[in-house]
């Protein structure tokens, strides 16, 4: 049931989380360009798909404190269909969170994630189990981590502050403070046809 004396409340959490992720929006701006700083946050959820989303995950959980279960739900079902991403309104996004671009991502009820992360798009963070202790649970992100392009983050880990996981890896352990998570460079070899083996014969085989 609605509970009424949670709006206050939740409302003011909520307009004070969706500031800070903009800050950090404008502070990336900031430091690599590209776009206009000091815009309005009416202008950015406007401008931006990753502050959008976050828009949407912020309302999703401000539903959620008021007890208002049905329409947090229907604002999941919502982002699954504008953003292609599956965000539970539970998860645990501190405020000051970015998100680039916010397409394909995928977030357990149980992930929680620290202020000044950045998470871009297509990246999973996601319940698993520990290939050690066999304990179930989802990633913790510590403030200041990144989690690149495609990155898949599973189980009861915690990804260090300040550490960043580069795209297309794959996480099931831990990662300390200020670390760096890469996978091999990919192979590059030449798209040319190599001419046939051949025996004494000269013919091929």
């Amino acid at each position: 049931m609605l509970s009424i004396s949670k709006i206050r409340p939740a409302a003011e959490s909520f307009v004070v989380a969706l500031r800070a992720d903009q800050r950090v929006l404008q502070r990336f701006q900031r430091k690599y360009g590209g776009s206009p700083v000091g815009a309005s946050l009416a202008s950015d959820l406007v401008d931006k798909v990753g502050l959008q989303l976050m828009g949407a995950y912020r309302l999703m959980r401000f539903l959620s404190e008021i007890d208002a279960k049905l329409p947090a739900r229907v604002a999941s079902r919502l982002i699954r269909h504008m953003y292609g991403s599956d965000i539970h309104w539970n998860a645990t996004l501190d405020p000051g969170v970015m998100v680039v671009h916010g397409m394909g991502m995928a977030i357990s009820k149980s992930a929680s994630v620290g202020r000044d992360v950045i998470l871009f798009q297509h990246c999973t963070l996601g319940e698993g189990r520990h290939p050690d202790t066999g304990e179930v649970g989802a990633p913790t992100i510590e403030e200041g981590a990144v989690i690149g392009v495609g990155a898949v983050v599973l189980g009861p880990i915690t990804i260090g502050r300040r550490s960043k996981v580069m795209p297309g890896c794959v996480v099931t352990r831990s990662v300390p403070p200020d670390s760096v998570v890469e996978v091999p460079q990919p192979l590059v070899r030449s798209r040319g046809r190599m001419a046939p083996e051949t025996g004494s014969n000269g013919q091929g085989g």
